[in-house]
């Protein structure tokens, strides 16, 4: 299937997620790391059961020096950076705000990652990236008015 397919899936996947564990910290009176705790440990669960068969891969990729500098990088950024202070960000922000605000702030990514792949990446600015990236910012103001 199309990575496309992928995405729009992850945003509607990600958007219910988000719907349920507001209301779910709400219902059980518990506070955003504690509803994050509950999302990870559960999904830990499920990807550690699907990589079980597949482990020697990553074994074979701490093997090397490249190997350990790529699983280095996801650790940070995915696992601290992405996965732990976003997420605690991001549940924060669910646990006190208004879902129709704090979704489509918290998903202003296009903007971010636009960004850092032209500042960072050195990828070439176009007009249709720079006008879709501003169409997402003024979705994202016009939900915030």
């Amino acid at each position: 299937m199309r990575p496309e397919f992928w995405a729009l899936l992850t945003a509607l996947l990600w958007a219910v997620g988000a719907f349920f564990g507001k209301r779910g910290m709400a219902q059980a009176e518990l506070e955003p790391q504690q509803g994050l705790t509950i999302r990870l440990v559960v999904s830990a669960a499920v990807l550690l059961a699907l990589t079980a068969p597949r482990l020697g891969e990553l074994l074979r990729g701490l093997g090397t020096e490249m190997g350990r500098r790529g699983i280095g990088q996801i650790a940070l950024f995915e696992g601290l950076v992405a996965g732990s202070l976003g997420m605690l960000a991001f549940y924060t922000a669910l646990r006190h705000g208004a879902l129709s605000r704090v979704v489509p702030l918290a998903f202003t990514v296009p903007l971010w990652g636009f960004l850092l792949g032209v500042l960072v990446a050195g990828e070439a600015v176009t007009v249709t990236k720079a006008l879709g990236v501003a169409a997402v910012v003024a979705g994202i103001v016009l939900l915030n008015i």
